[in-house]
């Protein structure tokens, strides 16, 4: 079986809300990451722990935007290379030392760049996932990301 393989550009936290800021690493456990803040208690699940998004949806995110960076559009970890969009709920990923399992398609509202100021609605559509934690770990940025199983697959 071949699964995708790829890479994580950025691991990213916040208070709570958008933009998240990229840190070099950082520990994720069943309830998330370490550090990272949720602004509405209702934001908190279990099968919602983590966000995962696409570095080549980022790029592409807006026309009228060159690219957005790493975290903003919410997301806890920034993916190349394995293409989320062709993924399904139920399968898993390794990233770096830890495990997920996709649960549920999310689509963020908006990106926001906190250097530039610059915003766009997420008017194409583009959605990553949220993820439940299954072996907790560090994430480091750079960490090789594979997807082990999936849920379609015999």
């Amino acid at each position: 079986m071949n699964l995708p393989r790829g890479q994580v550009v950025a691991v990213c936290l916040s208070n709570g809300g958008i933009p998240r800021t990229a840190v070099a690493a950082a520990v994720l456990t069943p309830q998330g990451f370490q550090g990272d803040g949720h602004r509405y208690e209702q934001h908190y699940a279990r099968e919602r722990a983590v966000t995962l998004f696409n570095l080549e949806l980022l790029q592409r995110f807006a026309d009228d935007v060159p690219s957005f960076p790493p975290g903003s559009v919410g997301e806890n970890i920034t993916l190349a290379g394995i293409d989320l969009q062709q993924l399904s709920p139920g399968d898993c990923l390794r990233i770096g030392e830890a495990e997920v399992c996709l649960e549920k398609r999310w689509q963020p509202c908006h990106a926001i760049d906190a250097a530039t100021e610059a915003t766009s609605l997420n008017s194409a559509g583009w959605w990553g996932y949220f993820a439940s934690v299954v072996t907790p770990g560090m994430v480091c940025c750079e960490a090789e990301a594979e997807v082990i199983c999936q849920a379609s697959s015999p």
